[in-house]
């Protein structure tokens, strides 16, 4: 798996404060402190001219099945259809092992070739492919919508890949954002008895 941070909006506090400060009329003294005062009373829409467009890279059809999902973000993904998978490349869950997963992948490597020498398209052929094919993609969305995507994919409880994805996202953007960027029960919104490690705090 691979995050690369292709683009975003520079000097992000700074900007979110000029914005907000419309609202009260007045120049914003400390970006910051205005900020986390607007982060912990909720007022969020402001974060939404915050943009990060992202290159994500070798992660399994089952992690961008979950990904998509997040309906806000704006997603350009490698196609079954018009790109060949021939010696595709696979995620392994630690649970499954190597051994016989590896060779159940080998399999199905060669009947995806099968189908495509006997003259199978790929965009039939790929029926035949596993959630574990890798596949890549660009993800575009806003601050709100990576905080939301934070909140619930940085528990503990979310699923294994989708978690890492997310976290080496956060890792890519303003380091005096990761505040914000962080799960439920670092938010105050606990949902479990086993507050998660994961995240930042301020």
């Amino acid at each position: 798996m691979k995050v690369t941070l292709i683009q975003a909006t520079p000097n992000p506090i700074e900007t979110i404060a000029q914005i907000a400060s419309i609202c009260y009329d007045s120049d914003p003294k400390n970006p910051l402190g205005l900020v986390k005062h607007l982060y912990r009373n909720g007022h969020h829409s402001v974060f939404e001219h915050i943009y990060f467009t992202f290159k994500i890279e070798g992660i399994s059809r089952a992690c961008s099945h979950q990904l998509v999902r997040h309906r806000h973000c704006s997603f350009t993904q490698r196609s079954q259809r018009y790109c060949s998978e021939d010696g595709f490349g696979f995620v392994t869950p630690s649970t499954v092992g190597e051994g016989r997963f590896a060779n159940d992948m080998e399999d199905i490597k060669d009947w995806y070739e099968e189908y495509q020498k006997s003259g199978v398209p790929n965009e039939d052929a790929r029926y035949v492919l596993p959630n574990a094919c890798e596949t890549s993609l660009y993800l575009s969305c806003n601050l709100r919508e990576l905080i939301h995507m934070s909140n619930e994919r940085l528990c503990r409880r979310a699923q294994w890949e989708i978690r890492e994805l997310v976290q080496q996202m956060v890792y890519c953007v303003n380091a005096d954002l990761w505040f914000m960027l962080v799960p439920k029960c670092k938010s105050g919104r606990i949902i479990c008895n086993s507050p998660c490690e994961v995240g930042r705090n301020e």
